[in-house]
């Protein structure tokens, strides 16, 4: 009888089944951030910035080429767009630009490097607390070269070095200049770092003026040269500069900012619905609630 019992309860009793943690748990989805250059265009990263902080919409990663490897690397570290705004607005950006001709380029761009390195507090790009990387080219094997360690105030000079214009970066073999040479919007990058959903924020606005200065003649070259590069695979892209601004000119700066700004409330509500489908959570500002 107590044999005929249990074997009834060993028949009623659940089984116990082991789940692994992956089974539990969704994986959850990952957002990453291609910022794309464009000199002082790049000031309208951070209006779109300003308008994802208001949906605490966070990246998991970032990744930047030429100025969007500056604005990249501030982000990584800690920097808030608000602080990012002040940097703008309160550091005199002529007086870095100021032009000091030898054989590799018209401004050094020592005091980039500086600034870079104090904004970031000396973080090399593996300490950052969000993964980082930053895009240049080798001028001497034609390469991409993508930065995922080291010094990151010299990466970002490097990815920052215009040909012509600021002298590039000596690094063993390599001579290294602008990542917009071969990648103007890093997206691929981002999405290989492992990001599900990408953003992009791509600088590029079509200029058909005669150029009037040798500043000006380099840029075009560049951005005719860069033509076949400009292909952005993004889930979620904004063109903020919808028309041709000297991105040598620091004066743009105030309103690349709010061109940003709106570019990104235009667009927002897509990006809520994508977030939404992937499981990424974010906030609803009162004002938009309110409506």
């Amino acid at each position: 009888m107590r044999e005929s019992l249990s074997f009834l309860l060993n028949i009623i009793k659940p089984r116990e089944r082991k789940l692994h943690t992956a089974e539990i748990l969704p994986k959850k989805a990952k957002l990453g951030i291609a910022f794309g250059g464009g000199g002082f265009k790049g000031a309208a990263h951070v209006g779109v910035l300003k308008v994802l902080s208001e949906y605490n919409i966070k990246p998991d990663m970032v990744a930047g080429t030429s100025v969007g490897a500056a604005v990249a690397a501030l982000l990584a570290s800690g920097y808030t767009w608000q602080m990012m705004q002040t940097l703008l607005n309160q550091f005199d950006l002529d007086a870095m630009m100021k032009i000091r001709p030898n054989k590799n380029g018209l401004i050094p761009a020592k005091a980039y490097t500086e600034l870079i390195h104090t904004c970031v507090k000396g973080k090399k790009i593996e300490e950052m607390d969000i993964p980082l990387k930053i895009v240049a080219v080798d001028l001497v094997s034609w390469k991409k070269v993508i930065f995922d360690k080291g010094e990151t105030a010299l990466a970002v000079r490097a990815s920052s070095a215009i040909p012509g214009v600021f002298t590039p970066v000596k690094m063993g073999d390599m001579l290294l200049a602008d990542g917009y040479l071969l990648d103007v919007c890093p997206t691929r990058v981002v999405r290989e770092m492992g990001a599900d959903i990408v953003l992009a924020i791509s600088l590029f606005s079509p200029n058909y003026s005669t150029p009037q200065n040798m500043l000006e003649i380099i840029n075009r070259a560049i951005d005719i040269a860069t033509a076949a590069n400009r292909c952005v695979d993004a889930d979620w892209l904004v063109e903020p500069i919808p028309h041709h601004l000297n991105s040598l000119n620091s004066k743009i700066i105030p309103q690349c900012i709010e061109l940003g700004e709106q570019a990104a409330r235009a667009k927002i509500a897509s990006l809520l619905d994508l977030c939404q489908a992937q499981g990424i959570s974010f906030i609803e500002p009162r004002e938009v609630i309110s409506k």
